[in-house]
């Protein structure tokens, strides 16, 4: 039986009062096997470390982008999702799939952000950068 996980996509936005942070799931993506931290949490963060958020695409980008958390979110189901079965995209608001970790990406101010869920234990993990994710996973005995 494998450690099944789900990934959100989640865009942050300042709201029309300019004071409250206002958060909309974009997407929801269902992995069936390795949603450990070691597994899927370390491919997750590694993957994302490379990208910075943008708005509009510059004819000289010498970066890895994504136009945007919609535009990310795309992205990770094409890097992921390689054949039939493993992965699957889920309604935004989907819970109790037999997910031992829920992980939820974020756009932070300068920084794309994770936070990861034990939600058999229902505690957080881990919330940070995908740099500081992989630290972390590395430093921990296998």
């Amino acid at each position: 039986m494998g450690t099944r996980s789900l990934t959100k996509v989640i865009e942050t936005y300042t709201g029309e009062d300019g004071k409250t942070t206002k958060r909309e799931t974009l997407t929801c993506m269902y992995r069936q096997f390795d949603g450990y931290l070691r597994g899927h949490g370390l491919e997750l963060a590694e993957w994302l470390q490379k990208y910075t958020i943008v708005n509009g695409i510059q004819s000289d980008e010498e970066r890895v982008i994504a136009n945007g958390m919609d535009c990310l979110a795309a992205q990770m189901f094409a890097h992921f999702k390689d054949g039939p079965g493993g992965i699957y995209c889920y309604p935004p608001d989907s819970k109790d799939c037999g997910e031992e970790y829920l992980y939820e990406i974020e756009n932070g101010n300068e920084n794309i952000l994770i936070t990861v869920y034990d939600t058999w234990t229902n505690r957080e993990v881990f919330h940070g950068t995908p740099q500081e994710l992989i630290e972390e996973v590395e430093g921990v005995e296998a």
